[in-house]
């Protein structure tokens, strides 16, 4: 996903598409993962929260996600809640705002999301190319099918080759357990 400023596209993650392959990246979650959210450099994070509906631009390819694409969206989207409870609502997006330090060595990073079992396979990771760069942007997902209304805890870490930089946790509810976020975002409409 990548989102910049007001006239860039940004992508968001859909349904993060397609399995991620059998690799290292299994390993390497099982052993690197800190127990705690956390930001390291260069990458730099301005928030973290629930996002509201935008309508989308277009899709991008992601192999490695359960849908196996990404959502592009216009626009400079900003958080419409700083909370790590997100309803489990169609709509509802949820991620980071982050950006490449200014300056630093620009590399190649993989953004990898965690998430109880969904999907005809039963999808548990999933993973892209999250086109980071100097400008702020959003990575997030967005629950764009019925299938991916699961809740419990979900993680978005991001990785340069096999260093973890980001790891930030939400914990996905039933509607009527985030009331503050579904009346921000849909007026106070009930959602179920």
């Amino acid at each position: 996903m990548n989102l910049f400023g007001t006239t860039q596209k940004i992508a968001m993650t859909c349904a993060f598409c397609a399995s991620v392959p059998a690799m290292p990246m299994a390993e390497l979650r099982a052993s690197a993962v800190p127990s705690r959210d956390f930001v390291s450099a260069p990458i730099e994070l301005e928030e973290a929260g629930v996002y509201c509906p935008v309508d989308h631009v277009g899709r991008a390819a992601a192999p490695d996600t359960e849908s196996g694409y990404i959502l592009l969206m216009e626009g400079d989207q900003r958080v419409a809640l700083h909370s790590r409870v997100v309803p489990a609502s169609l709509g509802i997006s949820f991620g980071v705002r982050i950006r490449h330090a200014p300056g630093a060595p620009m590399g190649n990073y993989r953004m990898v999301v965690t998430h109880p079992p969904y999907g005809p396979r039963n999808i548990s990771v999933e993973s892209w190319d999250p086109n980071i760069s100097t400008g702020w942007g959003v990575r997030s997902f967005q629950f764009e099918y019925d299938r991916e209304l699961q809740v419990g805890p979900w993680s978005m870490e991001l990785y340069q080759g096999d260093d973890l930089l980001m790891r930030q946790s939400f914990q996905v509810v039933p509607p009527q357990e985030a009331p503050e976020a579904i009346e921000i975002c849909f007026g106070g409409t009930f959602i179920s």
